[in-house]
This record gives C-alpha cells, sequence and structure tokens, in this order.
C-alpha cells in the first residue's frame, strides 16, 4: 500500500478550521505520513512550533511550508495574474520571510476593509469587526469574510436576490450562463465568490492587496528561508497563463517545481479528462526540467483532508513526494 502526503494545507492561523495540532492529529488518525503546514503568507509563532516539536518521532511527519500570493512580472503575462507559490522547509524564523508575513497580513486587513465597503454597497450588514473576530484577528481572508456574512440571516436574502440577477443575465450572455451553471454545480458555499468576492465576479467587489511581491522575489524569499518554492494548484490560473509559460518558468528555473495533485473537488464537475491531462502534461514538463512535484489536500477543514484520503486513486500519487525534494540536497531536513 502506497503513502499519502498531503503537502498542501492550512490551519487556523490564515483561512483553516483546524488548528496545527488539530491538523496534525486528524492527518495521524487517517495515516497520513508526512503533513506539510502551508498557511497564506504566514509561518507559526514560536509557542506553536514548540508545540509542534514536541510531536517529533510520531508515525506522521510534519513540515513547516507557507503559501505565498505573488504577481507575475509585466515580461511573463500583460495583464496583473496572482499566483500561488508554496514554500516548503523553509526556517520560519527568518528574518526576511517574516518581516514579508507581516506586511502580508497588514495588507489582508486593509483590503478587507475595502471589500467591507463594497458589501455594505450592495446592501449586506456587516463590519470590519465581523470580520475580524470570525478571523480570530490572524490573518484576514474572504472565508471569514463569507463567515461573518452568514451571521445574520438578513445577508441571505442579498445573495439569494443577487443570486436570481445572475440567473436572468444567464439567459442572454453565455460566459455568464458557464459560470452560473458551475457554481451551482458546485453548490452554495461557491455562491459568494461568483457572485460578489472575486476578481472576475458578477458583482465583484474584491480589491487587490496594497502589497504582493512578484513572482521572482516570491522564489526569492521561499529560497532564501531555505526552501523549495512551487507553483501551486494551477487549474486557479489556467485562464491566465499558459503551459507554455509553466515550462519558460520551469527552463529558466525561477520556480523549483509543480503541484500536480490539485482539485480534487473539481473531479466532480465533470471535468475528469481536462483534468487528468493538465495534471500528466505538468508531470512530464517536471521530468523534461528536472523540476519536483507536490501537491495535497489543499485542506482547510477536516472533511477535505478525509476526502483526500479515502480517493487513494489521486492521493497516493503523493507517496514518495518528500523523499525526492530531499534526495535534491537544497533543504535543511528534520521532519
Amino acid at each position: 500500500m502506497r503513502s499519502i502526503e498531503s503537502l498542501h494545507n492550512h490551519t487556523t492561523l490564515s483561512d483553516g478550521k483546524l488548528s496545527h495540532r488539530e491538523l496534525f492529529e486528524l492527518a495521524e488518525s487517517l495515516g497520513v505520513s508526512v503533513l506539510a503546514f502551508t498557511d497564506h503568507d504566514a509561518v507559526p509563532p514560536p509557542a506553536i512550533l514548540a508545540e509542534l516539536e514536541a510531536l517529533r518521532g510520531r508515525d506522521t511527519k510534519w513540515i513547516i511550508g507557507i503559501e505565498l500570493t505573488t504577481d507575475l512580472q509585466r515580461e511573463l503575462a500583460p495583464n496583473s495574474a496572482a499566483v500561488h507559490v508554496i514554500g516548503l522547509f523553509v526556517d520560519p524564523q527568518n528574518k526576511a520571510l517574516r518581516e514579508h508575513c507581516e506586511r502580508a497580513q497588514k495588507s489582508r486587513v486593509k483590503r478587507m476593509r475595502q471589500i467591507v465597503e463594497g458589501l455594505q454597497g450592495l446592501g449586506f450588514i456587516i463590519t470590519a469587526e465581523d470580520c475580524l473576530a470570525a478571523s480570530s484577528g490572524e490573518s484576514v481572508a474572504r472565508p471569514h469574510i463569507i463567515e461573518a456574512l452568514k451571521k445574520r440571516t438578513e445577508n441571505n436574502a442579498i445573495i439569494e436576490k443577487l443570486r436570481l440577477e445572475m440567473r436572468a443575465v444567464a439567459e442572454h450572455d453565455p460566459v455568464i450562463k458557464e459560470k452560473y451553471e458551475h457554481m451551482i454545480h458546485k453548490g452554495e458555499q461557491q455562491y459568494p465568490y461568483v457572485l460578489f468576492l472575486s476578481d472576475d465576479a458578477f458583482r465583484s467587489v474584491c480589491f487587490g492587496f496594497d502589497y504582493m511581491p512578484d513572482l521572482d522575489l516570491g522564489v526569492s524569499l521561499i529560497r532564501k528561508a531555505g526552501g523549495v518554492a512551487i507553483l501551486a494548484h494551477y487549474y486557479t490560473v489556467r485562464q491566465k497563463i499558459s503551459m507554455d509559460l509553466i515550462e519558460k518558468l520551469l527552463a529558466e528555473k525561477r520556480i523549483d517545481g509543480i503541484e500536480t495533485i490539485y482539485g480534487l473537488r473539481e473531479y466532480e464537475m465533470g471535468t475528469k479528462e481536462t483534468l487528468d491531462a493538465e495534471r500528466q502534461t505538468l508531470r512530464d514538463l517536471a521530468k523534461k526540467y528536472g523540476a519536483v512535484t507536490s501537491g495535497g489536500a489543499d485542506a482547510h477543514k477536516k472533511e477535505d483532508l478525509e476526502l483526500y484520503v479515502e480517493n487513494d486513486w489521486y492521493s497516493g500519487e503523493s507517496d514518495g513526494f518528500t523523499a525526492k525534494i530531499i534526495a535534491r540536497g537544497k533543504v535543511e531536513v528534520t521532519i
């Protein structure tokens, strides 16, 4: 039986629902062999690191990582395109990385306040304080904003109103129709993102970050912190970033690797052939340029990791990811 690794996961330090220890214990109970903590622009503080150190020697091994939000340089893409980069085996005490995290979290709070103003303009009842409370004040992300929205029942009526507006427009706009049908298929949890909380949403109130390093700087931050830089979940940017550009990044060694395990829930959308072909292309490119491959549950809640492990036809592909990264000899190893 192949072992299962999950090298992309989130905790309450960013937009996850489980603490580091809770996520570790869940992974251990599910038989996950290696677990990486990859919170958005955040690394664990000393207290959490001390708690994790006490878990050394257990069957499940853990890695400190991070997920940086970066922007492609103009020479790579004519339009702004946010790209997520996973850093594995980073030193959480690295000064430059911690300074980046501090700036990024301040930018997230500022962005949240702008979004709240936009939501209020749409008629929603919400405050910045509501969002901070939902995030416990650690890192404010869109899931926290949605959580704050849903605590007031009045807001559900506004979401439904926007859904009906989008449905009406979809009747004569094929682009909107495709987005609407995809949203309906994925379920109510996707309504806020498609209706108003993404850059290309139906009634977008989304804003960019006023601080976002470009891709090369993000990769440099990860490498100087002792880690390897891996491009995350390609399917989320496939409309903005061509596979040729991915090959260019790999060929020029501007990234160290790429996730080839991602998008499990997308398989439920009838896109199996597309995802299978896409992931195979990425595996082929990684092999061609000697890059590492990675991936994981991208777990934000208990059910995400459970679903990942349950589908071992998919998660089983992760067997050996960590060993191959270590074999490259470019990381300081303690697991």
